[in-house]
């Protein structure tokens, strides 16, 4: 053999290849060649089992490695579609060895374990005595010592107890789910103590069936100790925890719920933030926070329960229009609360293209995403502007889970110009008014010329209202892939839907079944 291949910085820069290269789902060939390597030449083992583990290895797979006598389980059997750890037997330390062998080499961690054995992927349920056995072993070191990535889930004291031992300062991504309902004693100063234990740490996400405000305190004060992160995602922050996090340069990923009421006293910098998801229960104080970024975000996504109207979310873009820069944004998500039935408004107070004209200097957005209360009204000659500002669009959705309080003024013509001059389109939520299709007597429409999109996978045409799904389905198969699937908001199981739901499944066949006959 070559010398050069006993330098384990080659070796390792080979075997990383493996990995590379093996473009499979589970990549069983790059598993295996490593495996392999570890097993036939003394000079490859421990680079191999580096490389490995590095990669794939998993808490459950070091616990197989120690004697079978001891975690029990059946490896071979995949009936029940799950391999179960149990402990059968004292632990010895000749028993931890081995474990801590190849604890030292796994790198991520999480309780959602999977294990493919013979091409099918089994679920791995660690019992929790076998796993507090382990930490109990030696308590002077981490149980996974090298550990840089870590999902744990906590329901109660004993979650804790383990995480702590697992907790190291290699750790650099940390996402915790909470589960429990009742308070967990402990979990408030554990939340506390992160930041001195990972002070490395810097993907941080917290999630939980209800956070408490005094937990939610202990996140930002923890937030408020961690200085290299990169990406957050956490329930409610406050405006201290938000200027400290708008400082630091490292951060480019923010998803997390606006403190109520809150007070700014500066701008807020997040020079180099990327992505920012922002939850308000009051759309005013979205608007408050996005006026005082000046940054490059690419994807910007703001929730409120708010039953905000047109004018307060044209406001909103107005800001938008001034605070975030043209050029970069390519995600928008704007959600917010339906009004509440029978709640006296404004009929005519919906967003119309004059509101969304601030939108329409970002012309690099690809996808754009409005769930509305107030409703949207837009007519032909609003798509095609909007299809001329946003030629790059992939994804388009507007009111997809919400009815617009006034009929759609839309005709075909519309979807015609988001089919012509947005070629990269691939979902499209509109509703659409198809009484104009409806009224012909001819089902070749010879008026669209050769308008036909090749890349739309699917189309959603929310409450659009249908009466003839003959004529729709014939026009619509002239324009749409022959793959694309056809989708509506009606539900039929509803009596004021069932009419509408009916006539698009109908429709939706037909529109199936003139494909099928294109391609024989």
């Amino acid at each position: 053999m070559a010398q050069c291949l006993f330098i384990s910085e080659i070796q390792l820069a080979v075997f990383h290849w493996i990995f590379v290269l093996d473009t499979s789902h589970q990549r069983y060939i790059a598993q295996a060649t490593l495996a392999a390597l570890a097993r036939t030449c003394r000079a490859f083992h421990d680079v191999a089992l580096d490389v490995l583990w590095q990669k794939f290895g998993t808490i459950a797979r070091a616990i197989q490695c120690m004697p079978q006598d001891l975690w029990g389980g059946d490896v071979n059997s995949s009936e029940s579609g799950c391999i179960r750890l149990n402990l059968h037997r004292h632990l010895t330390k000749d028993d931890w060895n081995i474990f801590h062998r190849y604890a030292l080499r796994i790198r991520h961690l999480s309780l959602a374990t999977q294990d493919v054995r013979r091409g099918k992927t089994l679920i791995v349920d660690i019992d929790d005595e076998l796993l507090a056995c382990l930490a109990s072993m030696d308590p002077t070191q981490p149980l996974l010592p090298n550990l840089i990535s870590l999902e744990w889930i906590i329901c109660d004291e004993r979650d804790l107890g383990l995480v702590r031992r697992i907790m190291t300062k290699s750790l650099t991504s940390l996402f915790l789910e909470v589960w429990a309902i009742s308070p967990v004693p402990g979990l408030q100063q554990f939340i506390s103590s992160i930041a001195p234990a990972c002070p490395y740490l810097r993907k941080f996400i917290v999630h939980s069936v209800a956070l408490s405000n005094h937990l939610c305190d202990s996140i930002s004060q923890t937030l408020c100790h961690l200085h290299r992160l990169t990406s957050v995602h956490c329930g409610t922050l406050g405006a201290e925890v938000l200027h400290h996090l708008s400082r630091l340069p490292s951060l480019v990923e923010l998803k997390f719920a606006l403190l109520p009421n809150i007070e700014f006293q500066n701008d807020l910098l997040f020079q180099h933030l990327q992505v920012l998801e922002v939850h308000a229960q009051d759309i005013t104080s979205a608007v408050d926070i996005v006026s005082r970024m000046r940054n490059k975000l690419m994807s910007l996504s703001i929730s409120s329960d708010d039953h905000a109207g047109a004018s307060v979310l044209a406001q909103l873009f107005r800001r938008l229009s001034t605070s975030v820069s043209h050029c970069s944004l390519r995600r928008l998500q704007i959600m917010v609360a339906e009004h509440p039935p029978h709640h006296i408004f404004d009929l005519f107070s919906v967003l119309k293209l004059e509101d969304l004209h601030p939108l329409l200097s970002f012309n690099r957005l690809t996808h754009v995403h409005f769930d509305v209360g107030c409703g949207i009204s837009l007519d032909d000659v609003a798509a095609l502007e909007l299809a001329q500002a946003w030629p790059d669009i992939v994804q388009l959705a507007l009111n997809k889970f919400l009815e617009n309080s006034l009929p759609s003024s839309m005709t075909p013509i519309g979807l015609l110009c988001f089919l012509k001059h947005c070629p990269n389109l691939m979902e499209l939520t509109l509703e659409i008014d198809f009484s104009f299709i409806e009224e012909q007597d001819i089902q070749h429409h010879d008026w669209v010329g050769d308008i036909f999109h090749r890349n739309l996978s699917a189309f959603d045409v929310a409450y659009s209202k249908i009466h003839n799904a003959e004529k729709v389905a014939a026009f619509l198969s002239g324009v749409l892939p022959y793959n694309v699937h056809v989708q509506n908001s009606w539900i039929i199981a509803l009596d004021d839907h069932r009419e509408y739901a009916e006539r698009w499944n109908e429709a939706s066949k037909l529109l199936h079944a003139d494909k099928k006959r294109e391609q024989l």
